[in-house]
Formats: structure tokens, sequence, C-alpha cells
């Protein structure tokens, strides 16, 4: 089904004759201006068209009835509830939001149901690094690190060097073998399209790139797996015996949350939030501190360990490329100090990552995969060399038998990357679904306090609601409307702000 375009011209030819157009009737302007604040100032709604009705459930009496004819352009918007900053960036904002209390949930103060304190949305920080001291301090009943895991080598690329030379030839080897020159003298900014492409694309590894990228999530699958052999190899002898892999898993749990993180040279790494749990035999599912020889070094070690030696054997696709998958050589793991503005800075720093896609550090990929009707990677856009040449990489891995079940063909526009950007293990803290089932019950309840009669849905409610909706379209129909949604969307920012900063009541 082809869904009608985002925005169109429609009406008046021109972006401020659309303005006024949508502002000439103050009744509908109004009703429009109500419907994009509920949608929470989204620059891409979803347009639904049909109606609904509330009955009570005991008398089967209709209480209430709505209809989308009676809205502006007979359609309600709804939230597009993308994560993505590229895309939305109202709606990748309440993500980011929902991300940080996932994220300060694990490293906050946890109680005995692994539960964090309750904390506002605007505590969240958006700092460009977060303030982890290099030593270990007190670590308190809970060890925690903040572990950058890299991507190995596939090939010398372009850098940006914070305005210093971005590559300098080697002793003695100054050409590839291909005969091109292994050094650049040129100072490349962070925007320059060239940060990230390889100096001789014949040497790059570009199917080890993309296949590594395919791997990365069982690759941190098994780095989990040797995270506890590294423990019971590492942890100190109890009564005088050596400490089993069982007998880690009954003492000590490694809970974790992890965001991914694309670099210019197209290769994923992953940032981890990795605690050390200890384990409640009578309840799995409490969360408890770890014994007392758990510390913070041991965590480090531990991962440090688990990091060198584990691998994925990869599909063989050519000579070139890597016959396994491992983590590189650029292992960064810091302690996190248990002060509550730290944690809260790492949190930050993580969630901003939440919202950002491949698209974001290479120019040209579209943010999503593109639908069926939208012309594919390599129709009507002009992509960068680079780029275009691990886009082919992808498309012609993925129509090798060997690659088949890696089903590269659905991932071109993240060149191969199959998992999932924020992910966590079960235990580490709150999840989305009740962040959002928390938001839900809140306006709920707030509305059922108004005498809404629409206020339904909670657990035990008189009412049912009965809807039947079709979709209409995605975005605005007129760059006027979003442009308007735009600066309604400032608007509220800014007075959220003043709200913040005490100068409003």
């Amino acid at each position: 089904m082809r869904l009608p375009n985002e925005v169109s011209p429609l009406g008046s030819s021109t972006v401020l004759g659309q303005m006024i157009a949508r502002m000439a009737d103050e009744d509908q302007y109004r009703r429009w201006s109500v419907q994009v604040e509920r949608a929470g100032h989204c620059v891409r709604p979803v347009r639904l068209s049909g109606s609904a009705m509330t009955v009570n459930a005991a008398t089967g009496e209709i209480e209430a009835t709505y209809s989308s004819t009676d809205e502006p352009g007979g359609v309600l918007l709804v939230a597009c509830k993308d994560r993505r900053e590229s895309v939305c960036p109202p709606c990748a904002a309440r993500y980011r939001a929902d991300a940080w209390h996932v994220f300060a949930g694990g490293v906050m103060h946890t109680d005995s149901t692994g539960a964090a304190d309750d904390s506002d949305d605007d505590g969240m920080a958006d700092d460009d690094g977060a303030d982890i001291d290099e030593g270990a301090g007190d670590q308190g009943p809970h060890p925690m690190v903040l572990a950058t895991f890299t991507a190995p080598s596939f090939g010398r690329v372009h850098a940006c060097r914070d305005g210093g030379v971005c590559r300098t030839a080697r002793r003695g080897k100054h050409k590839c073998e291909h005969g091109k020159p292994l050094w650049c003298h040129a100072r490349h900014t962070p925007g320059d399209g060239m940060v990230g492409a390889p100096l001789c694309e014949d040497c790059a590894d570009l199917a080890g790139l993309v296949l590594w990228n395919a791997h990365v999530g069982e690759l941190w699958r098994r780095t989990v797996i040797y995270v506890y052999r590294a423990l019971a190899a590492l942890a100190p002898a109890l009564d005088g015996q050596a400490v089993t892999v069982r007998r880690v898993r009954e003492l000590l749990r490694v809970s974790y949350a992890k965001v991914a993180e694309f670099q210019k040279r197209g290769v994923v790494h992953l940032h981890v939030l990795a605690r050390l749990d200890g384990v409640n035999p009578d309840d799995p599912d409490q969360v408890i501190a770890p014994p007392a020889w758990a510390d913070v070094n041991l965590l480090t070690a531990a991962l440090a360990h688990a990091a060198a030696r584990v691998t994925v054997p990869l599909p063989v696709v050519d000579a070139k490329a890597a016959a396994v998958a491992r983590w590189g050589a650029q292992l960064d793991v810091r302690p996190i100090q248990p002060r509550e503005l730290d944690r809260a800075r790492v949190a930050g720093y993580l969630a901003k990552y939440a919202t950002k896609t491949l698209s974001d550090s290479m120019s040209g990929l579209p943010a999503s995969r593109p639908r069926a009707d939208e012309p594919g990677l390599d129709e009507g856009r002009t992509l960068p060399a680079h780029v275009a040449a691990l886009t082919a990489t992808v498309r012609r891995l993925a129509r090798l038998g060997t690659c088949r079940a890696l089903r590269l063909g659905r991932h071109v526009h993240t060149l191969g990357f199959r998992g999932h950007v924020t992910s966590k293990s079960r235990r580490y803290s709150t999840t989305f679904a009740a962040l959002r089932k928390a938001r839900r019950a809140w306006r709920l309840a707030q509305r059922a306090r108004e005498g809404d009669p629409w206020a339904d849905g909670a657990e035990g409610s008189a009412r049912l609601l009965v809807g039947d909706w079709r979709l209409a379209g995605i975005g605005y129909r007129t760059l006027g409307d979003r442009v308007l949604a735009e600066q309604f969307g400032r608007e509220h920012r800014q007075a959220r702000e003043a709200w913040r900063a005490g100068l409003t009541e």
C-alpha cells in the first residue's frame, strides 16, 4: 500500500499561504493545535480516520462517541513515537528521557526489587561526555563500570584528529601494495565526508566489516558467557577450593544495559553499563549486593579477559574477509563513582546515543529501510564513494548462499547490523514498557478526575473502548502545518526550560 507523502504543497502554493489558511478559521485552528499538542508536537504524526465509542461494561449503554470527521481534515493525529532524532526530534526526546530512566534505574540507588528511585525527566543529563573518575574509589554495594567495546581494524581510514594531520606515513612504508599512499596530510573536520573513508578501497576489508556488524549481537552474547568463566578463573578461592562457573552463577549475576553506536567508518561499537549483583537463591528476581570479594577490580579484569578471548566464526565469502569476529584492542573500562550526580551523567551519556542512527554518522544513508514504493539506496541518491561501496558489499553478500541466514538484504541501511540499538539484561532495571504503562496510567487518572468519559483502559474500569480506525497517511499534509507544529514544539520547550529555571510558575 502506497502511503501519501509526509508533506505536500496542498492549497496555497507557498508555505506562508498554507499557514495563513490554517489559521483563518479560529475554531478549526484551535482544534488542530490541540491535536498537535496531544501528539507531543510530533513533526511526523500518523493520521488516522475512523470513530470510537465508550460503552458501559455493565449496562452496554453507549456513553460517548467520537468521529475523526469532526476534526480538521477529517483525521486524528497520533505521535509517530520514533526514537530517531533525525526523523522526529520531539518523539526522540521522549524516547531519550525514557532511556535515561532505564539506564539510571541500574546506576542510581537500587532497592530490594531492583527498581530505581523515582526521578523526574528533568534529571536527564545531555553532556558531551560522562564525568567518570579514573580511580576505582568507593564503589558501594554494587560495583559498576562503563565499558566501550570497539571493532577491530578493517583497513586504514581517514580520521579527524581535532585539527591535527589525518595520517602520517609509516616508517619505511609509504604506499600499499596497490600503489596508493598510506598517509594523508589533510586536517579533516568532523563534518568532512572523507572521515571514515578507507585510504585504499582495495586494501579495505569491506566484507569483513559488514559481517562483523551482522555478528556483533552474537559476539556480545558470547562475551557475557566468557565473563562468567573469567569471574570463576579470577575469583579468590572459597573454602580453600577453586571457584567453578556453576558456583559463580550461584553467587553472582552480571547485569547490563548497552547502546550501539556507529563510527564514521561504518562499523558499530557498544557502550555497556555492567553491574555485579548478588543472587538470592530463594528469590532469583531480587537484586542484592554481591559478596565483598566481588569488587570493581574483579569486574574490570573479567571484562578485559573475556573481550580478549571471545570469537564468533564468520561465513566464508572471499579470501580477504576475516575468518572470525572478535573485539578490537581498544577496550575502555571505567569505574562509575557512587555519587548520584556522576551516575546521572553516565545515564545521560548513554541515553543520547539511543536516538542516533547510522545516517547521523555517515551522510547519504536513510534513517530507516526504504519502503517498497521508495527508491532504493542506489536510486535517486548520491552516496559518498565509501558509503556506496559498503552498501554494494552488503547487497553482494546478501546474494551469497553462505550468508542467506543473515538476511542482509533487510539491513542495507545499517550496513549489516541486525541488533537493537538499546537493550539490557532482564534484571538490570525497569523497562520501556513499564515506563509507558505508568505514564498512561497517570494520564488516565488525571483525565478521570476531570470527569473525562474517555478516561478508560485502566484495570477494573467500568468503561470499554470500541474503535474502528484506518491509516490515512503519515506526516502533515502541508509544509505550513509542519512549520506551525515545529514552532509549537519550540515554544513548548522554551516554556519548560523557563519553568525549570524558576522564571515561571
